[in-house]
């Protein structure tokens, strides 16, 4: 998939959000670097495959306004002593709540590390700084919400005039629609069709079941168009 350049050249993605940086290498573990937002975007550090899958999952998730990696939290164990745990993932709701995520494989969740984040999550709770706090491993991917995830990703840079037209289609939708008649309206045939699939990425448009994203699936707008 190719794009046309945007108008006065590339702008680099901003810094990341995080407390620490990550690994830009390892010879044992995947490390790696994704960008998510409108326009250049925020990069985003990750030191697993798994992290990458889960960021993907609930960065592109309906309810998700943000997302940044590696937030320092200070806690303490039963002697009183501190210690700062870095969140792997914190993911900002669109109802304002701030949701912590601990990423590890399942064979790496130590009775000693499951005790680390029950005190990081009653103290993280107790102080207000997370409205939630959960462990996510592999055994909690799930597989369609990371290929729709993968799909919105791949297709999140703007093309103007299509989503333009989109935009126009989708605002005189009536009901339940598919996306391939919403691309067939549009008539860009591959740029109608990536432009549906940004306004589902977008919140305006949502799916009326969880289903791999093709141009059978049902849609129904839920968001006013600006």
């Amino acid at each position: 998939m190719s794009y046309p350049f945007l108008p006065g050249g590339i702008r680099l993605p901003e810094v990341s959000a995080g407390n620490r940086s990550t690994q830009v290498a390892s010879k044992s573990h995947f490390t790696g670097h994704i960008t998510f937002g409108e326009g250049h975007g925020r990069g985003v550090g990750l030191e697993s495959n798994l992290e990458k899958k889960v960021a993907l999952i609930l960065r592109y998730a309906p309810t998700t306004a943000d997302l940044v990696e590696q937030q320092a939290f200070d806690w303490y164990d039963a002697d009183g002593e501190y210690y700062t745990h870095y969140v792997d993932l914190v993911c900002r709701l669109r109802d304002g709540r701030r949701i912590g995520y601990a990423v590890r494989p399942i064979h790496r969740v130590s009775a000693g590390y499951e005790d680390e984040l029950a005190r990081v999550k009653h103290q993280s709770l107790s102080q207000g700084v997370f409205d939630d706090f959960r462990l996510f491993t592999e055994r909690d991917v799930c597989p369609v919400a990371l290929h729709n995830a993968t799909h919105l990703h791949s297709v999140r840079i703007a093309e103007p005039d299509a989503d333009k037209a989109a935009a126009e289609v989708i605002g005189m939708m009536r009901g339940v629609e598919t996306i391939g008649a919403l691309r067939d309206r549009i008539g860009m045939e591959g740029t109608g069709l990536r432009a549906v699939v940004r306004h589902i990425g977008s919140g305006h448009l949502q799916l009326l079941r969880q289903e791999k994203i093709s141009e059978t699936s049902q849609v129904i707008r839920v968001m006013a168009l600006h």
